[in-house]
């Protein structure tokens, strides 16, 4: 996916990539927060309560499994060169469609997720077109990320009293869509990019940016998932997680300052 000042330019294979990564990353919860729950309540590390979860290599091992399959699709020129994980559902554009709740919760978040990619791109669009870029690449990726944060926070109250919901709840689920669009980000960032250079921002900046500045309460659903998913990041870079909080907010502030 990129943009110039006329267009964005993407293709099935890149709505193919955010599903498998959406619905994968979406496990995370089935794998890493029986270790969370266990490390809230013993104010034990999440290091020592992964260590007690008897069952968490086998849920580890299929996570990986699916991830590294997403992967594979980076690296692909199409979709039919890689085996599609036979416990993810194919894309398809009826949510309805789904009889398991949880495919339902993950095409919302993956919907979510890609819209916020795309708004990403728009805003690329937006500067150049505008002729307001910041003064290097690495800053205009942030001002990005942003850009489109903030457009995807805007106006909640008055979609909430639209669609009948409290302003919490949308404010949530918008903000776990942005959490997996944050791990989308990851990865698909090359490794050797992932510290930054000429083009990108520090990837750890951008996760801050995407994530920072939601007013939440402390036991929110938004901070547990994206400590789930931040835990399956700092996993596959076979980080310490050495760190411990008595509430998902605590646990999720204390990750995302790891991931940097």
């Amino acid at each position: 996916m990129n943009a110039n000042r006329h267009r964005i330019r993407f293709d099935t294979k890149t709505i193919d990539l955010f599903w498998l990564l959406g619905f994968s990353a979406w496990r995370s919860i089935e794998v890493y927060s029986p270790a969370l729950v266990v490390s809230m309540l013993l104010g034990v590390t999440i290091d020592q309560a992964l260590h007690i979860d008897e069952k968490l290599t086998t849920f580890e091992r299929d996570y990986k499994e699916r991830m590294a399959a997403a992967a594979a699709l980076i690296s692909a020129a199409s979709t039919r060169e890689m085996a599609w994980p036979p416990d993810i559902p194919q894309p398809q554009a009826d949510r309805d469609g789904f009889p398991n709740p949880q495919d339902k919760v993950a095409f919302d978040l993956t919907a979510l997720a890609l819209a916020f990619a795309l708004l990403h791109e728009f805003s690329h669009v937006k500067l150049l077109a505008e002729k307001t870029q910041p003064p290097t690449l690495s800053e205009e990726e942030l001002a990005c990320d942003v850009w489109a944060r903030d457009f995807m926070t805007a106006k909640l109250a008055a979609y909430a009293q639209a669609h009948n919901h409290s302003y919490e709840e949308v404010s949530q689920k918008r903000a776990m869509g942005l959490a997996l669009a944050a791990v989308i980000v990851h990865a698909i960032t090359p490794t050797a990019a992932q510290w930054g250079n000429s083009e990108y921002p520090p990837l750890s900046d951008r996760i801050q940016a995407i994530l920072g500045g939601f007013n939440l309460p402390s036991d929110s659903w938004f901070w547990f998932f994206a400590a789930c998913l931040l835990v399956g990041i700092l996993r596959q870079e076979h980080r310490p997680l050495d760190v411990v909080g008595r509430t998902p907010q605590a646990l999720a502030e204390a990750l995302i300052a790891r991931v940097q």
